[in-house]
């Protein structure tokens, strides 16, 4: 009987955080372009990341007990009882910083990131996590006039204050401070690509062994949305 109820719990509060997603999707695609009464003409390829370097994203994600490659493929995927959420702010380099040019052959946008993320545990233990990191976007695609889009990785480190179940399970040798692996994509309207709606894996890992913390990590995928600003 408990443990109907906590399913039951988690379920509600689930369904909460996809209704204020699904009704922010519905307010972008759908009341933004009134809004925009000026006709400005905004960039929809990576030139817009350049003309509103900045950014803040608001996310929202549900654990899965899943490998990484799984999750990538949507293959039989396993909630876990814990989800996430994540506010982030990020800067993207200037076209003229060594960063950006050392990669300017194959990716078009360089970016660096934080996010602060709650994760609340299947305990109902709340666990605080740091993500810097590094985005590589491309934003450069041929369908912008339609959907505005651009996919991106990131790289980075992650720090937990608790190490998470999930991970707890999979590997006695755990460790606090791991890799930090992103995976994303986002849409927005052409008349206004400053809002995005984005769909996005956030991964924790012992990265092979680099952070002597064994094979051990957790997945996330959920929806966020951010606002560009310069």
């Amino acid at each position: 009987m408990l443990i109907k109820y906590i399913q039951a719990r988690h379920l509600i509060k689930f369904n909460y955080y996809k209704n204020i997603i699904v009704i922010s999707i519905v307010v972008c695609f759908f009341t933004i372009k009134p809004a925009c009464a000026k006709n400005v003409l905004y960039p929809t390829d990576q030139n817009l990341y350049d003309q509103y370097p900045w950014s803040l994203m608001l996310y929202y994600g549900v654990t899965v007990d899943n490998p990484l490659l799984q999750v990538l493929t949507l293959h039989d995927l396993k909630r876990w009882p814990e989800h996430i959420e994540s506010l982030e702010l990020a800067y993207t380099l200037n076209e003229n910083n060594i960063i950006r040019r050392i990669f300017s052959p194959i990716v078009g946008v360089v970016q660096i990131a934080g996010n602060a993320t709650m994760r609340n545990d299947r305990n109902n233990k709340t666990i605080y996590e740091f993500d810097p990191y590094f985005m590589f976007r491309w934003a450069n695609l041929p369908w912008n006039h339609i959907v505005t889009t651009s996919f991106a990785i990131g790289e980075g480190i992650s720090y937990d204050s608790s190490v998470p179940s999930i991970e707890q399970q999979q590997n006695e040798h755990t460790k606090h401070l791991l890799n930090y692996l992103m995976f994303e994509a986002t849409f927005s309207p052409p008349s206004n690509p400053r809002i995005q709606i984005v769909a996005r894996i956030h991964h924790r890992s012992g990265a092979y062994g680099l952070y002597r913390a064994g094979n051990t990590g957790s997945n996330d995928i959920g929806l966020g949305i951010r606002y560009l600003f310069d």
